[in-house]
């Protein structure tokens, strides 16, 4: 009986001090939206379910199930809302909000970063205060090419045999559009930059961009909703 009661105590603090090591961090953003089921999954192996309103933190990778949306606010602004089965790293984030002094307007601090990496799926985002002034303090890493920005509003879906709901079935490799700004796709093959209203396809990382005249199925009929609405 107290082997079994010591082991039923270790387990019990093994999982507060797990939910504490969560709580001790930062959060990098909030979640305004589920429908359906998410979740966020750490390196050590922990795994819990995003609700409405909860903390996401670095180091963390958001995963969203079949028929599910996530929509993620940072805390530098910027929004992210992730399709149906997708996989999200938010691998380094840092921002420590802004400095202002009187009569002039709040610019960010100066230690500051936004790294992700899109594993699978696709998301839209809007960038926010994070790489407007410095381009290189955010990028996106991608299955085959990696992406930054020139203040954005962009959509993305990497297509790898999983996209079976757009019929034919589109060829795999990463597809993007952007409403608003501009992004560049770098990869072994060169760099890209697509602006609003264009679209591109990227086949393979060591494949230069290529420009499509009308969006790509991929991406469905219509842009994702604008994650700065989705609450």
């Amino acid at each position: 009986m107290t082997r079994i009661c010591a082991a039923a105590t270790i387990a019990l603090l093994g999982a507060v001090w797990s939910l504490c090591a969560w709580a001790d961090g930062a959060s990098a953003g909030t979640v305004t939206l589920v429908t359906g089921h998410a979740s966020a999954a750490t390196a050590a192996g922990g795994i819990r379910d995003l609700i409405k309103g909860g903390p996401v933190y670095q180091g963390e990778t958001i995963i969203t199930s079949t028929s599910s949306f996530v929509n993620i606010e940072f805390t530098d602004g910027g929004r992210v809302l992730l399709r149906p089965e997708s996989r999200f790293a938010i691998e380094r984030y840092q921002y420590g909000g802004s400095q202002q002094t009187a009569g002039q307007a709040a610019a960010p601090v100066q230690q500051e970063s936004a790294f992700f990496h899109l594993l699978k799926g696709g998301f839209r985002a809007v960038s926010g205060l994070i790489g407007h002034v410095r381009h290189e303090d955010y990028a996106v890493q991608t299955p085959v090419a990696t992406i930054g920005i020139r203040g954005t509003d962009y959509e993305v879906r990497y297509c790898n045999g999983d996209c079976q709901d757009v019929q034919p079935q589109p060829k795999d490799g990463l597809y993007a559009g952007v409403q608003g700004g501009a992004i560049s796709l770098t990869n072994g093959g060169g760099q890209t930059v697509t602006g609003q209203g264009q679209y591109t396809f990227i086949g393979g990382s060591n494949t230069g961009g290529q420009n499509l005249g009308t969006r790509p199925s991929a991406l469905g009929k219509a842009p994702l909703p604008n994650p700065n609405t989705c609450n």
